[in-house]
């Protein structure tokens, strides 16, 4: 399994483009920590208080602080163990990832795309790796209260990072899309029939199903125990379900943006894209995309540096000849001026919900979505960006 190198102090603390912070990098994919995931330790810390410091109210409010502090950090390093599983298996079946992002609801691996050997069980394991994690560090918590004696301050930290794992592991598997048990039945749906839409609908109405038991449990049980919900569980209730329910509504084609994604290609939108050495003159780059290119991607050898397209190269304002010219931009080479490509602007998902998706997600950080098809870039499509 590839350690994580250490980053200097500059480098790990700079925000992204999008304000993120990059702890650090693992195998070469960037571990990411998005601002909601902020909003997402003040929930838990506001809802493990209360009741931190009943038990623990004499041991004083260093302690109660410390416990709830800890509960959070631990809660955020079981998400991130949880994400480096799904990288760590994928990495062992023949797909690496590109990107871990720790955000509101969680966290997010992203892959590179998938090589001709790639089959949907493979992609089944990587789902179930995430859960299977959390259920061995719910295990693992569970040993040690059994087996230490615990002061009473860490023995409650213990206890809520194992019950918090344990419910991660039971969530993170249910079989509903967007969870890691909603892609792993699609995709041993699709192992199983070769059908790839039947995996995504099956998954999607179990993520319809999810959501009516999220509901269930939030409010149907307590109201028929004689209890009224809390506004603080209806909130957490309503963004849990909307985030559910609105994926599979969309990937089920039951909305009216939901139909048109289902008969999106991005292939009949690309436009050709052209590669070109970190070396290369921008006099040339710039004849590249005279001679129709709509964007060149810079390459280092087998690495992508980046890209530039015309309006990039406009904005740089620079009088570079070609060849033997002179002028301001004459010694400047691509490397030193393309844009840096996001990993959410690549894509080999080229149809239906999933390339919608894709569609989104880049047109937040880039004015290009490059397409990916058997292992080879066939073109971009521009996303509206500025």
């Amino acid at each position: 399994m590839p350690s994580l190198p250490s980053t200097p102090a500059a480098a790990a603390s700079s925000p992204t483009a999008r304000g993120e912070w990059v702890l650090g990098r693992l195998g070469g994919a960037p571990i990411v920590v998005a601002p909601t995931s902020a909003l997402l330790g003040l929930i838990i810390a506001a809802s493990w208080y209360p009741l931190v410091s009943q038990v623990l109210g004499p041991f004083g409010i260093a302690t109660i602080l410390g416990v709830v502090l800890v509960t959070v950090l631990g809660v955020a390093a079981s998400v991130l163990l949880h994400e480096l599983a799904h990288g760590a298996v994928g990495t062992l079946l023949g797909r690496r990832p590109t990107r871990y992002e720790l955000y509101l609801w969680g966290g997010l691996t992203t892959f590179g795309g998938a090589p001709a050997t790639w089959r949907p069980w493979r992609s089944a394991a990587v789902s179930l790796a995430g859960p299977a994690t959390n259920l061995a560090l719910w295990a693992g918590g569970r040993a040690l209260q059994d087996a230490a004696d615990l002061p009473i301050p860490v023995y409650v930290a213990t206890w809520a990072l194992t019950w918090v794992n344990l419910a991660l592991a039971i969530f993170n598997a249910l079989p509903g899309l967007p969870l890691d048990g909603g892609h792993a039945l699609s995709s041993l749906i699709e192992q199983a029939t070769g059908n790839r839409l039947l995996g995504l609908k099956a998954a999607a109405w179990g993520g319809i199903g999810v959501v009516a038991l999220i509901v269930w449990w939030w409010v149907g049980r307590p109201l028929l125990a004689g209890h009224r919900p809390g506004a603080f569980s209806l909130v957490i209730m309503a963004m849990v379900a909307w985030t559910i329910g609105s994926t599979s509504w969309r990937v089920l084609g039951l909305g009216r943006g939901a139909r048109a994604a289902q008969r999106l290609d991005l292939r009949t939108l690309a436009r050709p894209v052209a590669t070109a050495p970190s070396h290369t003159p921008i006099g040339q780059v710039r004849e590249i995309l005279d001679d129709g290119a709509a964007l060149v991607l810079v390459r280092d050898g087998d690495q992508l540096l980046g890209t530039i397209d015309r309006a990039g190269l406009d904005q740089l304002d620079l009088h570079e000849g070609a060849g033997g010219d002179t002028g301001q931009g004459a010694a400047i080479t691509a490397g030193q001026v393309c844009t840096v490509l996001p990993s959410a602007a690549l894509t080999s998902e080229m149809t239906g919900p999933a390339a919608a998706d894709a569609m989104s997600r880049a047109r937040a950080v880039s004015r290009w979505l490059v397409l990916i098809e058997a292992g080879r870039m066939r073109g971009a499509v521009p996303t509206g960006a500025r």
